[in-house]
């Protein structure tokens, strides 16, 4: 006989950071949508931990580097007219373009990915701190991965490349 504990499954509207990052925002531009840190924070569940201005530093390079990758596709868009992001023509899902949607997926990952690369927790020290250690270098490879499928499908190209030799 066995027996399975069911999980209380709560409500998206409690996913509510432990701090309160007091509105801050990134913002590059008029084109690219602002960057509100709670929400990555949120999403991304980095807690308290990491400080606001900790986070909003990885913030700021997550969307430069993510602007910079699209700054070519950018440039395109505006000059075929349109001012924004959002105005792009995409799939809207929930009322929100999915390109929109994809550039947060782009700088939210790489925000995570920097923070798990640069803000090593003192357990990763030792022997099980190298198994900790590598499982966070596997977390951190797969939210760049999720950062380059997002940048590639913003610009509408294929995901994955390959070499001939």
């Amino acid at each position: 006989m066995s027996l399975v504990a069911p999980r209380t499954v709560t409500s998206s509207a409690e996913d509510v950071p432990d701090v309160d990052d007091g509105g801050e925002k990134v913002t590059a531009g008029e084109f690219w949508p602002e960057i509100v840190l709670s929400n990555v924070r949120k999403e991304m569940r980095i807690t308290g931990a990491v400080t606001t201005s900790r986070l909003k530093q990885v913030v700021i390079e997550a969307v430069a580097h993510t602007a910079d990758q699209l700054k070519q596709w950018q440039a395109e868009q505006i000059g075929a007219g349109y001012a924004s992001l959002a105005a792009v023509p995409a799939m809207v899902i929930n009322d929100e373009s999915v390109k929109v949607y994809r550039w947060r997926r782009a700088v939210y990952s790489i925000s995570r990915a920097l923070l798990i690369e640069t803000f090593r927790d003192v357990d990763t020290t030792g022997d099980a701190g190298e198994k900790r250690a590598a499982a966070l270098a596997t977390q951190a490879n797969d939210h760049w991965r999720d950062a380059r499928w997002a940048i590639s499908d913003i610009q509408g190209v294929v995901r994955n490349s390959a070499e001939a030799f």
